[in-house]
């Protein structure tokens, strides 16, 4: 029974160790960073390649030894219009919960959710994603698309930057692709119905780093009323925000029934360098997420207003710097690929409503999920607006943490309907036309 071997892959894909080590430079201008997917993505290609799929490799990024990190871009079938399946071969990192080998050893056990005691597989990736890389690697063997491709890609980096899927949205890969299909994890507010519901949107995410200014002085003479102290006009400003994150709202409603709210958080403070002087400079991080009712330049504008309020009742204090008197700067924490804003793809769409069929053929569609986190979806959103994207993953939980677990009748599930949408997808391409 193919379903079992899904399994049976899953557990090994468990043990591969691509854990992304979150390492970043800066040279010269460029971006540097570290990567671990080199052994999955060998091993999936291998696995592609015996699914009957033509392999590459594109190239994402290096490291600043010099080594060389890939996509792995797959494709199978014949015709001008493809569907693309995509996943990320990288985990997040086991430290500091437990030790690597405990992270990267799956076990079964059991968890309970609506009420049921459920069989489940324990391990570092099991539900962030490595069950839709066993499924991707499976569901497609026996299919041979006429009229349209099958495509699958792995990207590498989405956990850090999302610089595999970057480099994958801009590439020629995309070309003739009119639907995505990415087995990601459900973490909205409609989670545990795996193959039973369909994600049709994300939020969005940016950072702002906001400059803060101080005059410096000597601590031994820390009482002097000229000295305006970083920290402390930092240690104001997050008692204020705190009092604009309560009231702030920004509430989208994805179908007739379910709404999904974005927020705001401080993520860092950072001032002084811990000696007997007055800071003189601090730094502040705010991260945020946000529906498709705000963007990005939206979200600038209320955090510049909020900064300009608290100068204008003189809860902050400018400071006089070289004759100038200056306030907190804000801007756009510098990252090496742009922010994503949200995306929705709407329930009544051609493309999400052949999936919800697709859905009903081995079970029964039970409700729309937007995911709170931003993921690679947005980026491909980003750079392709016109074309469908949905996600599609598992029952699972505790993603980036030591429990993380996938139900196992979701991932036999979720296998027979990604054979299912692979099978239909011709259908749906002469439909649309």
């Amino acid at each position: 029974m193919e379903s079992e071997n899904v399994l049976t892959l899953l557990e090994h894909l468990i043990k591969i160790d691509s854990r992304n080590p979150f390492s970043l430079e800066k040279k010269k201008g460029k971006y540097y960073l570290g990567g671990n997917e080199t052994e999955i993505n060998q091993f999936l290609s291998e696995k592609l390649i015996q699914a009957g799929f033509k392999v590459e490799k594109q190239f994402v990024h290096e490291d600043t030894s010099g080594k060389k990190y890939y996509n792995i871009i797959a494709e199978k079938g014949r015709g001008k219009k493809s569907i693309m399946f995509y996943g990320h071969s990288d985990t997040v990192s086991s430290t500091p919960w437990i030790s690597e080998k405990d992270a990267l050893t799956p076990r079964s056990g059991e968890v309970t959710f609506q009420g049921k005691k459920r069989k489940a597989i324990f391990g570092l990736g099991s539900n962030d994603m490595k069950t839709g890389l066993a499924v991707m690697c499976l569901a497609f063997k026996d299919i041979d698309p006429e009229g349209y491709r099958i495509k699958v890609a792995f990207g590498a980096d989405e956990e850090f930057y999302s610089l595999g899927a970057n480099v994958l949205a801009q590439s020629s890969f995309m070309d003739n692709v009119v639907a995505i299909v990415v087995p990601e994890i459900g973490d909205g507010p409609n989670k545990f119905y795996g193959h039973e519901t369909i994600g049709i949107g994300r939020l969005g995410r940016c950072e702002f780093e906001i400059e803060v200014f101080g005059t410096g002085g000597h601590g031994a003479i820390s009482n002097d009323k000229t000295f305006i102290n970083a920290a402390v006009e930092a240690s104001k400003f997050a008692v204020e925000f705190e009092k604009l994150r309560k009231k702030h709202k920004d509430i989208f409603t994805f179908d007739t029934k379910n709404c999904i709210e974005g927020s705001f958080f401080i993520s860092k403070i950072d001032c002084g360098n811990e000696s007997l002087s007055i800071p003189s400079s601090g730094r502040i991080v705010i991260d945020c997420t946000f529906t498709p009712c705000m963007s990005i330049q939206g979200l600038q504008k209320i955090l510049q207003d909020f900064i300009d309020s608290l100068f204008e009742r003189k809860v902050l204090n400018s400071v006089p710097v070289e004759g100038t008197n200056r306030k907190f700067k804000l801007k756009l924490k510098e990252r090496p690929t742009p922010y994503s804003e949200a995306y929705l793809t709407p329930a009544d769409h051609g493309f999400t409503q052949f999936i919800k069929k697709s859905v009903n053929r081995i079970g029964k569609f039970k409700n729309y999920n937007m995911g709170y986190s931003v993921a690679d979806e947005n980026v491909f959103k980003r750079y392709n607006p016109d074309v469908p994207v949905i996600v599609s993953g598992p029952v699972g939980w505790n993603s980036h943490r030591a429990d993380e677990w996938v139900e196992i009748e979701s991932v036999i599930k979720l296998y027979e309907l990604y054979k299912v949408i692979g099978e239909d997808f011709g259908h749906y391409i002469k439909k649309e036309r």
